[in-house]
């Protein structure tokens, strides 16, 4: 009896508890819709005291202060998680910025849509073409309203009505030559390439690196499917990609650039060709659809996301470079795990012959492959600028190895370079004092990248 007393009395704590959790649960969530609906509220109210959104096209906007677009209370709220994720000084960097997109599709209407929700404060968009019906299966914006409209003048439309304090300049035109005075003067921050056409694509690129401009180029997003195979790298790293390929040609052949762009690819082979010819007559050839001489007529299949991610991608990459926000793209190092267990061989064979022991290597293989790909990007120390990346890149794993930097110091994560054979002789008979003196630009630059393992170990 009891125990059957205390059960019940447990029971009762129980459900006392429960209804008490239960309670506090209702309180907390009718709080946090209290603070939404007088957040929304606030907004509300800030947006109408301050002329309504002030986005329709042709309209008055209301008056800012361009010159620093965050002391407005509007633009500030609505750059809040910018603000937040960046710091002020930094997304004020963003919010200064010029930036031009070239090419409007897929991919650039995507990034321009970013790059404009982002805060860049001046923004110039240039295509010559119109938005098609079968465009809207990967355009940012575009409804079936503005089928027919030119591309740039429809992103200019839609972009006012979001965050109308960007001033924007919509030019109905074709890049070539004898536009790169007009498109590219003004002294631009970034230029975004997100043209498919190879003429079209070189011409830019070549203007941009004679011109000193930082340009970032996207690189052929049809016929694919593998969101998880997208990178940004140079594009001599590039693989896989018809379009890099042409345009790497293209660049060294005729105006002597090998890299030093980024772009941005994906590693997945195409999935699809291009589709044949189909005129509606027999007659009828593929010229006779051409809307500007030299421009694709055939369709290659796009599966809408993927353009989509790319200029996504494209605009995230521009956006934290404005905002001097660093961070390292993920290398492209096209080596698997013999490689890097022959580079561990070797890091024990030498400490062995020039300690006596490797007791003193703090290393497996796993670490191994972070040190060779996340810090060195699988190329010599002494190597870090230079272009024979990609596939030139893993084919010289044979002479290279690891050695200690400190050599009073054991072989950990934060105390090994990658040099090349002849490389590492020469570093085991100087001494870091030397290397500080006779080159500190590299000292410096080691020093940074084993600072990096240190902190992301936290050791």
């Amino acid at each position: 009896m009891e125990e059957r007393a205390r059960q019940l009395l447990l029971l009762a704590a129980v459900a006392g508890a429960g209804a008490a959790f239960g309670a506090l649960s209702a309180t907390a969530v009718f709080n946090f819709i209290s603070r939404s609906k007088r957040r929304e509220g606030y907004v509300r109210n800030l947006l109408e005291s301050n002329g309504g959104t002030g986005g329709s096209v042709g309209s008055g906007a209301r008056m800012v202060d361009r010159s620093n677009l965050l002391s407005d209370e509007v633009v500030a709220e609505q750059l809040t998680r910018n603000i937040q994720f960046f710091g002020v000084e930094s997304q004020k960097k963003v919010t200064e910025s010029f930036v031009v997109v070239i090419g409007l599709g897929g991919v650039g209407s995507h990034a321009a849509s970013m790059l404009l929700r982002s805060g860049v404060g001046r923004l110039l968009l240039v295509d010559f073409d119109q938005v098609s019906l079968s465009s809207l299966n990967r355009h940012a914006v575009a409804t079936r309203d503005d089928v027919g409209t030119p591309k740039a003048s429809c992103l200019k439309k839609h972009f006012s009505l979001i965050y109308p304090e960007c001033q924007i300049e919509a030019r109905v035109q074709l890049y070539d030559p004898s536009a790169e005075d007009e498109i590219l003067s003004g002294q631009p921050d970034f230029v975004l390439d997100c043209i498919d056409n190879i003429d079209t694509k070189v011409s830019l690129l070549a203007a941009c690196v004679r011109r000193g401009l930082r340009v970032l180029s996207a690189m052929g997003a049809g016929a694919r499917a593998d969101p998880t195979r997208i990178r940004v790298a140079d594009l001599s790293e590039s693989i896989n990609d018809p379009l890099s390929r042409s345009v790497r040609h293209r660049l060294k052949k005729d105006h002597g650039i090998e890299g030093g762009i980024p772009v941005v690819f994906s590693l997945e082979k195409p999935k699809a060709k291009l589709l044949p010819f189909q005129g509606t007559k027999e007659e009828e050839t593929p010229s006779d659809y051409q809307i500007v001489p030299g421009f694709r007529v055939r369709i290659i299949p796009v599966l809408g996301t993927i353009p989509a991610i790319f200029g996504q991608v494209m605009a995230s990459y521009v956006v934290t470079q404005l905002a001097k926000f660093d961070f390292q793209t993920e290398p492209i190092v096209n080596l698997d795990v013999d490689h890097y267990r022959v580079l561990h061989h070797r890091l024990l064979e030498h400490e062995e012959l020039i300690y006596g022991s490797a007791e003193q290597v703090l290393v497996d293989v796993q670490e191994v492959m972070y040190i060779v790909k996340e810090l060195w990007r699988g190329r010599s120390a002494r190597d870090q600028n230079m272009k024979d990346t990609g596939r030139k890149m893993w084919r010289s794993v044979n002479e290279l190895m690891l050695v200690r930097w400190d050599k009073s110091k054991p072989a950990g994560v934060s105390n090994l370079i990658l040099l090349k054979f002849s490389e590492a002789d020469a570093h085991e008979s100087s001494t870091l004092d030397q290397i500080k003196d006779e080159e500190p630009e590299f000292y410096a630059m080691v020093s940074r990248v084993l600072k990096r393992a240190e902190a992301e170990f936290a050791l």
